[in-house]
């Protein structure tokens, strides 16, 4: 059988001792460098390089995992695999790393636990009958490991959160579950505010109700539509956005408890850090408050919380339910605010966001990665981290609505997996929205046993 070894030349050793075994046992293998040229196609010399390899063997490490090379040259395979029914690619683990998730589908071999019984175990393989080996359900399989590789990640949250390295970063899916309108319901309920009003002010043979007609026929940009709010809704803007996201009288939801328990002060461990927040809503510090847990939302540079109280930075702006809104109140929200984030790589939040990320583990839940700052800001810290880990998490739902196993479907996580990672995120999937909390308690609970352990 031809076997081709893909590996980080920091991994050669290792490469050349399993390539030695299966030489032993019969095999045609090959494991040098791709030998790819600045301005080469990467998928395409890949497609040529491995089209007659029977198997396909990926070496996972430390160094991989910080290679961004190596990670491109290992999904451009799993590119390269998408339409094949065959069970051609065996990633082997040679440190205890997390297995990514477009990989997750393939049967994996640990080196790590076991370097004896795992290359007997990979001899093994290659021994069985191919349609033997690809007789379990690649669901069945993707499940499984999965759901090993989502329980490595919680327990390295859980010990974030002891150790009080854990910040949660919350974005517009956070609170939509407990009825803050969702962005686009919120700019369509803002539009027809600011129609109304000009068909008023101007005589204008429109009303509220043409909201939908007019976003559906111009399809203005979120940020574009922004800029017309604020400006027509002149200083009725925030008092107008802040009627919007209360209109429903949102109070709580599953996640946003699981959140608060969270949050609360641990027995054997430190507390949480901090929470990011890019809401304006103040659901979070409602419930924080219904728990008795101490907090302080901090909007701006002059806020300070006191030790033993939970900051709540809330980088995009801060618009309570009730009481007045905070003096020269700036909430990030159309595109000159957006611009004067990039200006001021100095201002607050900008600072706040970076300091987080090179310090803490961060979490990220309720967010699409869309936002152009947040995306400059993550590719800051990843730069400057020396190791280039991927040692801050996004759970994401899955593509598919379906489970099917559409190369289509596949295609998408393994592209949303792609940029996250490049990112320095790694990613934890779910199927449904409900699992999100769940994960959450779980970190909880583990992180309370963590000091037991």
């Amino acid at each position: 059988m031809k076997i081709y070894i893909s590996y980080t030349h920091l991994d050669k050793e290792q490469a050349a001792l399993i390539a030695d075994k299966l030489k032993e046992a019969g095999h045609d293998v090959t494991f040098d460098s791709w030998n790819i040229k600045h301005g080469d196609n990467l998928i395409k010399k890949i497609s040529r390089t491995i089209k007659s390899a029977d198997a396909l063997i990926l070496l996972l490490s430390r160094n991989s995992e910080q290679s961004k090379w190596v990670m491109h040259e290992f999904s451009a395979i799993a590119f390269n695999d998408l339409s094949s029914q065959e069970q051609r690619i065996i990633p082997v683990l040679i440190d205890k790393v997390a297995i990514p998730s477009y990989l997750s589908q393939y049967m994996y071999i640990d080196l790590y636990s076991d370097h004896e019984h795992g290359i007997r175990k990979l001899i093994e393989f290659f021994e069985k009958d191919r349609n033997e080996v690809t007789q379990q359900s690649s669901k069945e399989i993707h499940r499984e490991q999965q759901a090993k590789t989502r329980e490595n990640k919680i327990i390295e949250l859980a010990k974030a959160l002891h150790d009080g390295r854990l910040t949660l970063v919350s974005g517009s899916g956070v609170t939509v579950d407990a009825g803050v309108p969702s962005w686009n319901d919120l700019l369509l309920q803002l539009l027809g505010t600011m129609i109304t009003r000009m068909s008023t002010d101007h005589a204008l043979p429109m009303s509220g109700a043409d909201a939908n007609k007019f976003h559906s026929r111009y399809s203005p940009s979120s940020l574009v539509v922004g800029t017309y709010l604020k400006i027509n809704l002149g200083n009725d803007f925030l008092k107008e956005l802040r009627d919007a996201l209360y209109c429903s009288n949102p109070q709580s939801s599953d996640l946003l408890d699981a959140i608060v328990d969270l949050s609360r002060p641990q027995r054997d461990g430190k507390p949480l850090d901090s929470i990011i927040t890019f809401n304006f809503d103040a659901l979070l510090e409602e419930n924080l408050e219904k728990q008795n847990i101490a907090h302080r939302a901090i909007y701006g540079e002059g806020v300070r919380n006191s030790p033993n109280e939970l900051p709540v930075y809330h980088v995009h702006g801060f618009l309570p339910r009730k009481g007045p809104i905070p003096e020269n109140m700036e909430v990030v929200f159309s595109e000159d605010a957006y611009h004067n984030q990039f200006i001021d790589p100095f201002s607050w939040s900008n600072l706040i966001q970076l300091n987080k990320l090179g310090q803490n583990t961060c979490l990220f839940i309720g967010l699409s990665l869309t936002d152009p700052n947040l995306r400059r800001l993550l590719d800051v810290a990843i730069r400057k981290n020396p190791e280039k880990t991927l040692n801050h998490f996004i759970i994401k739902k899955t593509p598919s609505n379906t489970q099917s196993e559409a190369t289509m479907d596949k295609l998408a996580l393994l592209l949303e997996e792609q940029d996250a990672n490049e990112l320095g995120l790694s990613v934890i999937w779910v199927d449904e929205f409900h699992e999100i909390p769940v994960i959450l308690n779980s970190i909880a609970i583990k992180s309370g046993s963590t000091q037991k352990s």
